[in-house]
């Protein structure tokens, strides 16, 4: 059965803010809304009688995790093997939300000989070659050496589809291999993008390796593309997008993690989000980037490890062969203002945004605006009319329609799941918007959501929505223990 949402509007001024709303005799028709369970408190999940803490399925935004072949949604999800081991996790793929593939033991199915896997937590990134369904992941042994895994798995297995290995890239040493976000370009070849660590000074850097059809091969040589002396700039979270010309875009984010003076604590600070670009084989220079203002007027061009309400942070970033252009979302946060004596407390009053990037320039200052009716709270430290300050994730789309699309979702760790629904505009010219539609979640809303890329992991072409989102239960100890994926197929008329 098919549910629609038919919306005809005109044109809608909000105070003095710039917003256009048009979507007049289009719909968007849900035709497949399907639920998996990812661990569970009372079945796998328990350890001594205890339900134990998970990573969220979808916390790694920079992952692509949605390959469609024949038009057929492929997914992982993902939990601990054995919560005796809660950072060793095991990945299943989904078919359409059915179980297609054997569980996978990341830590420890085909590792090279003598490897003792410590942790292996990260989501799989998913490509395709248009014949097979290709998933990479990253392994840590307990001496620190990091190894990615490239599997592949057949779509036309009949029954319970098993995995093959293709090939196995092995990192130097005990040097660091994380944080993985990849893409795949116009001849097949896939491009990963790290976070890593190396050399005598262990110096953090954002690297590049790839490897070409049909995979078996050697994978080539680690390139450096940034390095930083300091734990003050570690580039995390890479997006990759690659162009039709085999020219590469990567999006990252230098977090500082240095102590605070204040109090001495570590926090998670995103502070300055930087796009290189380049070839892989020569050089890939910043470009751009959004940094915040303690950032820009800090000498060494860190920002204030004591000022975590102010970041800045990549949600989105791919390119679009029909404008021809590279398009990025920023979460953007500032502080209203700053007390020198008590930084900590500074960060209770705070603005936040969600910019619109095409090739580095800003064309939409914020797309939370066209979300606001739903994600407000006057009541909230961030709240300002026009804005909607428990959005927590964005991410976006082009159909072959030529639609945009462009989703927002909350994070909060509210019990009543207040804003557990998924709000969904589109455009076509990025300057008007249609009006929001908002799509109701059983679980909440979950740490983000990922859709299918044309162009962005072996596919060329979306004709429809594929989606899905992994949220919780909001069980009182706040325990992502009960992980539940909703996946999603909508078409837009």
């Amino acid at each position: 059965m098919k549910a629609g949402y038919s919306i005809l509007l005109c044109a809608i001024a909000i105070g003095l803010a710039v917003v256009s709303y048009t979507a007049c005799a289009q719909g968007l028709v849900e035709e497949m809304k399907l639920e998996a369970a990812g661990a569970t408190a009372d079945a796998s999940y328990l350890l001594d009688g205890k339900a134990q803490p998970s990573i969220p399925i979808g916390w790694a935004v920079m992952s692509p995790m949605i390959a469609v072949i024949d038009d057929d949604q492929y997914a992982p999800i993902f939990a601990p093997c054995n919560p005796a081991e809660p950072l060793l996790y095991c990945v299943e793929i989904l078919k359409n939300g059915t179980t297609f593939s054997e569980p996978l033991d990341m830590g420890h199915a085909f590792v090279p000989a003598g490897f003792q896997a410590e942790l292996a937590y990260h989501p799989p990134l998913l490509f395709t070659d248009g014949t097979r369904l290709l998933v990479a992941y990253w392994v840590r042994a307990k001496d620190h050496r990091s190894i990615l895994q490239l599997l592949s798995l057949d779509p036309k297995a009949s029954g319970i589809a098993p995995w093959a290995l293709l090939s196995t890239f092995e990192n130097r040493g005990d040097e660091l291999l994380s944080y993985l976000g990849g893409a795949m370009g116009p001849d097949g070849e896939i491009v990963i993008s790290a976070y890593g660590t190396g050399g005598p000074s262990r110096s953090h850097r954002l690297e590049i390796t790839k490897i070409l059809p049909p995979y078996t091969g050697p994978w080539m040589p680690k390139q450096l593309i940034a390095e930083y002396p300091s734990p003050a700039y570690a580039p995390e979270y890479p997006h990759v997008a690659i162009r039709d010309d085999g020219s590469i875009s990567i999006l990252t984010v230098l977090a500082n993690y240095t102590p605070c003076p204040e109090t001495q604590v570590t926090y998670s600070v995103y502070k300055n989000v930087i796009a290189f670009d380049g070839r892989y084989g020569g050089s890939l220079a910043a470009k751009w980037s959004d940094a915040t203002a303690d950032t820009v007027t800090d000498p060494a061009n860190h920002g204030d490890s004591c000022l975590f309400g102010a970041d800045r942070y990549p949600l989105a970033h791919f390119w679009d062969k029909q404008s021809h252009a590279i398009y990025s979302i920023v979460r953007s946060a500032d502080l209203d203002a700053v007390d020198a004596t008590n930084k900590v407390a500074s960060n209770a009053r705070f603005s936040r945004t969600f910019k619109l990037y095409r090739d580095g320039s800003l064309i939409v200052p914020d797309l939370a605006i066209y979300f606001s009716h739903y994600f407000t709270d006057p009541l909230h430290p961030c709240y300002r009319h026009e804005s909607a300050c428990h959005i927590h994730a964005m991410t976006m789309t082009r159909l072959d329609n030529g639609e945009f699309v462009i989703f927002a979702n909350a994070r909060d760790d509210d019990a009543a799941t207040t804003y557990s629904k998924i709000g969904v505009i589109w455009s076509k010219d990025l300057q008007t918007f249609s009006e929001p539609v908002y799509l109701p979640t059983s679980y909440g809303p979950g740490y983000s959501i990922f859709v299918a890329q044309p162009d962005k992991n072996g596919m060329h072409s979306a004709r429809k929505l594929q989606f899905f989102n992994a949220g919780n239960t909001y069980n009182p100890a706040q325990l992502n223990y009960n992980q539940r994926l909703t996946l999603w197929r909508y078409s837009l008329d």
